[in-house]
């Protein structure tokens, strides 16, 4: 009889729970990753469970252990997803406009992988940062502003080993190639390919921490790959990385305006994992 007394008296702290509960995991569901996705899931299921049954059962105990070891393991998992937690609060200040429309991004891709062609066929190694709407200035600070059109000849150059610059990332926006020999925040994550060298971990940082497209080429075997939202897609060809990078600048401009539903591409199968036998620097 106690039990249902305790049910009848507390069933709305439980309803007020599950009701939060479902918000949260909406709007998760909308902006978050499927890791945050999961951990909440957990999360949610072991804090109705036990809440459930300290108020049914009228524990006293037992619901502050809950509420200590919630918030130190809450810590622990913002923690675990620092980056992903630093690109979605960056989102919050970003701008909102298109990176190109549909015309300008199939033109800058073909130039884009003209040069990435020559870049690798003479074995120069190079990193880009395609900015979206998170603005990259704290890294352009590290290198030097330019304010010039995008070029192949541009770009050899600035990535030509007898060159001061060839050891930094440029950064392109719209188009344009904004700073050289920036300097991007090197990925802590552990990658089963130990191939994988700086310039491909200092890609992947830089996607970790905002939501820019890094594009990497190897000096010593000319492959190009994509880095992003912190995974890495290793070793692609032409085709591949020019359809690959054009299916998510206009996933980009989907997200913000969803009136051309047909015009995003359908992701193409998986390219090349990270644990595909590469060398770099």
């Amino acid at each position: 009889m106690e039990i249902i007394k305790n049910i009848s008296d507390n069933w709305r702290i439980i309803a007020e729970l599950i009701i939060i509960i479902a918000i949260m995991y909406v709007i998760l569901r909308r902006h978050g990753s499927q890791k945050w996705n999961r951990f909440f899931v957990v999360l949610s299921f072991l804090l109705i469970i036990i809440t459930g049954t300290s108020v049914f059962l009228n524990l006293k105990l037992i619901p502050l252990f809950v509420l200590v070891g919630t918030f130190f393991f809450t810590m622990s998992m913002i923690v675990v997803f620092q980056p992903e937690l630093r690109r979605k609060l960056a989102e919050l200040g970003s701008r909102s406009f298109f990176f190109f429309s549909e015309g300008k991004n199939k033109e800058f891709l073909e130039s884009l992988t003209e040069t990435i062609r020559q870049l690798g066929a003479k074995r120069y190694g190079a990193l880009f940062a395609i900015e979206r709407r998170i603005e990259l200035k704290p890294h352009l600070e590290t290198g030097i502003l330019l304010d010039a059109q995008f070029s192949s000849e541009l770009i050899l150059t600035i990535f030509s080993p007898k060159t001061e610059l060839h050891d930094g990332g440029i950064i392109l926006r719209e188009g344009k190639v904004i700073g050289a020999g920036c300097l991007f925040p090197v990925s802590q994550r552990e990658i089963s390919d130990r191939s994988i060298g700086l310039r491909h971990r200092a890609g992947i940082g830089i996607t970790e921490e905002s939501d820019a497209i890094a594009v990497i080429v190897s000096e010593e075997t000319g492959g190009v790959s994509i880095a992003h939202s912190g995974e890495l897609e290793h070793d692609l060809d032409l085709e591949t990385f020019s359809q690959r990078l054009l299916d998510l600048l206009e996933v980009e401009m989907k997200e913000n305006n969803d009136k051309k539903p047909s015009a995003t591409a359908s992701d193409p199968p998986k390219p090349k994992s990270i644990s595909s036998s590469s060398s770099e620097e």
